[in-house]
């Protein structure tokens, strides 16, 4: 995983929990890609064998957080445990990625066309199109200038971390380009866990997004409160 030329070097951190399964493919995936320099998985208080798995695929670094913190404190973790300036994060638990979506998802940020690439699945599964459509913020493929997330409190959000994301570009008016994934989906999470362990994980999944966006929702009263005030 060498640099090539005069680009920025790249960095390919893979939030992990109970992907045993999955996660030993994608990190191979992104460390043979040429254009990747560094690879990071961090478990984040798996239960299973994500840590072995993921320690077996050649030049894989692999941080272990104990116990859970949340999806967002896991790509945190991996963000400062580097120091390449384009991160470029991806789910443990795809099916159907290769190098050319990941050349996709790069490109905008190491031409300087964006500040971030977001990838959008199409067909892969119904269902998860469906979501990247109705929900396109919510998508965990992305690369990013590492300055522009100097700002963003990763800890305290979970897996309200793409709605933090979201905000920023937002409220910051990042540059931001969307990368249609064509074939890509991933595992759900009752495929993964089982039906009742899955769909208590899809809530806990749906209470931080909803804690986040309502959190959200108040700074944008609160901002345009201040605004009208401003104006008298």
């Amino acid at each position: 995983m060498e640099m090539t030329g005069m680009r920025d070097g790249v960095v390919c951190i893979i939030p992990a929990f109970n992907e045993e399964s999955t996660v030993a493919s994608i990190a191979r995936l992104a460390g043979e890609h040429a254009q990747v320099d560094r690879v990071i998985v961090v478990d984040d208080g798996s239960s299973d064998e994500t840590s072995e798995r993921a320690r077996e695929v050649d030049g894989v670094e692999v941080i272990r957080i104990e116990p859970n913190r949340g999806k967002g404190a896991a790509m945190h973790a991996g963000m400062i445990a580097s120091t390449e300036p384009v991160l470029l994060f991806l789910d443990a638990d795809l099916v159907g990625i290769n190098p050319g979506h990941i050349d996709d998802l790069l490109a905008p940020v190491l031409k300087g066309e964006a500040d971030m690439s977001v990838g959008e699945f199409r067909g892969g599964r119904l269902h998860t199109d469906l979501a990247h459509i109705l929900t396109p913020s919510l998508s965990g493929q992305r690369a990013v200038r590492r300055s522009v997330l100097k700002s963003l409190d990763m800890d305290s959000v979970g897996f309200g971390i793409e709605c933090a994301l979201t905000e920023l570009w937002e409220t910051e008016a990042i540059r931001v380009k969307t990368v249609i994934l064509r074939g890509v989906t991933h595992r759900t999470k009752e495929e993964k866990r089982g039906y009742w362990e899955g769909v208590r994980q899809r809530a806990c999944m749906f209470a931080d997004i909803l804690r986040y966006e309502t959190g959200r929702f108040r700074r944008r009263l609160k901002g345009n409160h201040t605004s009208s005030n401003q104006d008298r």
